[in-house]
């Protein structure tokens, strides 16, 4: 769409108040973590777009042989065939593309370990890429692999594949056994599926990210929003376990006790797996990233150095905390039961409990603890306790405990429009905002929390659904019973009408709190603070 359109949609002829032109372009940037994109667009398929395989035979020269998959979440995966080759098309949903950095570089790898791909093309206004195509599989149909494949092939190349990742500055982030695949001679394992991969800054180590990941196999570090290329390592570990026994080591596991053991347990390793394989499963999923193994460690390993593994510091002889009818040990347990037991923590901390027991830790959490009971508000004294405690915490306030800022988002998406007086009083005390802030986020996101935290404290609780689709941006905008993720598709839709009624839908939508607030979300500030002055002089 010509900027020159888009300038021009929304804006009353006398009173240009225009959409897609801001002053501040670097507030466009929505994404929570990669302040780089313009556009966070994840897979919406409408029902009216969505391609019907069973009655399309090819995608321009490539004959569709069979449908691999038809939903990965991004993009739908087809068997082809052009001119006696076999490849797979991965055709992205509508409004989803890969990210054109990390194609770039990744055009540029020239790897037996990382998988070849190519732009293909455009097809019914979706971009698709050709893929090679491993008549093996991925590793999940080899399970369960002797303990000489996984050392001999796996280990070896997937250490290979993470170097030239990591050297190259692209974090995979979803390390797993359906994303490896065997080549055809079985002789080496390719790492493939880059959809959410992040890419670094030559000059920084850690990057703070969007959250999509695979519970389980994603690191501690994660649940904060952080990757590394340690991170890749720990699900490397994980994956590794997995391959090991046969199955997922979290299967039947919910979410958040997934969350929990990841972050507070040690990683449960059957007896049954090889001793030296156990050692490098710990290695490589030790909790501090940087204790954990890489490539040097893995390399030695491989050849039968004498590597030691790092554990997390126990707390031997130290007496367990008694809460709510169980024992804890360490600081990291003691904090997530608190959180988990909202009304209980505030009773031990306010009696004095909590700085008794935890005393044996060090003076200066004890201290910390007895600190915050100055603070009148009893939740937020709480929240500060818990994060004391254990730093590394997931989000959790009153109860419930947020596995990720998209879930945070989601339960605001939950119960609108109502609102959830829990989230509003996170949101509200600035305990949101600390948490952001002692994480780390990109400026331009600890920007949005501040200045919706301080809209919040002035009682405008609009921006409380601001927050929702800034955590979430695939909750979209909904009109008319069609979901919009971005403006420009909005747009062209509104186009369709004539000047009547596009004037009558945008006095409608003046006045429609949810897409101020999405329009808000998406970048466009100055424009929503024109259109609630507007609003709120009843010019319409």
């Amino acid at each position: 769409m010509a900027d020159e359109r888009k300038t021009e949609i929304m804006a009353d002829q006398e009173r240009l108040t225009s959409v897609m032109h801001d002053e501040n372009t670097s507030s466009r940037q929505t994404e929570l973590m990669d302040n780089s994109r313009n556009d966070r667009v994840t897979s919406i398929m409408q029902a009216d777009t969505a391609i019907d395989f069973t009655r399309r035979t090819s995608i321009d020269r490539y004959k569709i042989k069979k449908v691999i998959a038809e939903n990965t979440g991004e993009a739908s995966l087809l068997l082809t065939e052009n001119e006696g080759v076999t490849q797979v098309i991965k055709l992205y949903h509508m409004d989803t593309e890969p990210d054109e950095r990390i194609e770039n570089v990744l055009a540029k790898i020239n790897s037996p370990y990382i998988m070849p791909h190519s732009r293909g093309g455009v097809f019914d206004e979706r971009i698709y890429e050709i893929l090679p195509y491993f008549e093996k599989g991925d590793l999940t149909k080899h399970i369960p692999m002797s303990v000489d494949f996984i050392e001999n092939v796996v280990v070896k190349s997937v250490n290979e594949g993470l170097k030239v990742l990591h050297d190259n500055n692209i974090i995979h982030r979803d390390i797993k056994p359906s994303n490896l695949f065997l080549s055809d001679d079985e002789k080496r394992v390719i790492l493939g599926d880059f959809g959410i991969s992040s890419l670094l800054d030559s000059n920084i180590s850690v990057r703070a990210t969007s959250m999509s990941r695979t519970f389980g196999y994603s690191a501690p570090e994660a649940s904060s929003g952080f990757v590394s290329k340690e991170s890749d390592y720990y699900s490397f570990g994980i994956t590794l376990l997995h391959l090991a026994i046969g199955q997922d080591p979290f299967a039947g596991m919910t979410d958040m006790a997934i969350l929990y053991q990841t972050i507070n347990k040690p990683l449960d390793i059957p007896s049954t797996v090889n001793p030296r394989l156990q050692q490098l499963i710990r290695g490589l999923t030790v909790k501090d990233r940087n204790n954990r193994w890489g490539y040097d460690e893995v390399n030695r390993w491989l050849n039968n150095e004498e590597v030691e593994v790092k554990e997390r510091r126990t707390f031997k002889g130290l007496k367990p905390y008694n809460f709510s009818n169980s024992r804890y040990y360490g600081l990291d347990e003691i904090s997530m039961a608190f959180a988990s037991d909202w009304d209980n923590a505030t009773k031990h901390l306010y009696r004095g409990l909590v700085e008794k027991n935890i005393l044996q830790y060090g003076e200066e959490y004890s201290n910390k603890v007895t600190d915050v009971k100055a603070i009148n508000d009893k939740d937020v004294a709480v929240f500060k306790m818990i994060y004391i405690l254990n730093p590394n915490a997931p989000l959790c306030f009153k109860g419930a405990i947020y596995a990720d800022l998209q879930a945070l988002g989601m339960a605001i998406k939950e119960k609108s429009p109502n609102i959830d007086n829990n989230i509003m009083h996170l949101i509200g005390s600035g305990c949101l905002l600390e948490y952001i802030e002692n994480n780390n986020f990109n400026e331009t996101f600890k920007g949005q929390i501040r200045f919706i935290t301080q809209e919040v404290q002035k009682n405008n609780t609009d921006y409380y659904f601001a927050l929702m689709f800034i955590l979430y941006p695939e909750i979209g905008f909904e009109y008319k019973g069609k979901k919009y993720v971005n403006l420009e598709n909005f747009i062209d839709d509104l186009e369709k009408n004539d000047a009547n009624q596009i004037a009558k839908i945008c006095q409608e939508l003046i006045s429609d709190k949810m897409f101020i607030m999405w329009i808000y979300s998406l970048g466009y500030s100055q424009q929503v603070e024109s259109w609630m002055k507007v609003y709120e002089k009843a010019v319409w």
